[in-house]
């Protein structure tokens, strides 16, 4: 395959994955990490760019069908706002390859809860 058309798939499917909300950045991450060779924090940053649209799409798409429950939004956004602050100082602070390792670790765990534990008609049983 061409480094275009692996650019292309890997960018379908995070854009179609963060439009569903399942975290479609973790593989756009990978990929620039792993196959162009970027460094944590330069890939962890392309994402958050390619999340602006991406995230822009699915509020559309949601507010259309009334998926969005503002009274919670609004609590949890100040704190959202503050930890993202937090969490780009806290990672310009890490070494690359701390945050590389840091980054694998937390993928592998959402990883492993996602197949291991329960499904929500589970925990209603």
């Amino acid at each position: 395959m061409t480094e275009g058309l692996i650019a292309f798939l890997a960018s379908l499917a995070a854009g179609l994955l963060s439009a569903l909300g399942l975290g479609g950045g973790g593989i756009l991450v990978l990929y620039l990490t792993l196959v162009q060779g970027m460094d944590q924090a330069q890939a962890g940053g392309i994402n958050l760019l390619f999340f602006l649209p991406a995230a822009a799409v699915a509020v559309v798409l949601h507010l259309r069908r009334g998926r969005i429950d503002w009274k919670m939004a609004l609590r949890c956004l100040p704190f959202g706002v503050l930890f993202a602050l937090l969490g780009s100082w806290l990672a310009h602070l890490m070494d690359g390859m701390l945050l590389s390792k840091g980054f694998a670790v937390l993928v592998l765990l959402m990883g492993l809860r996602e197949l291991l534990g329960k499904s929500r008609e589970q925990r209603k049983r």
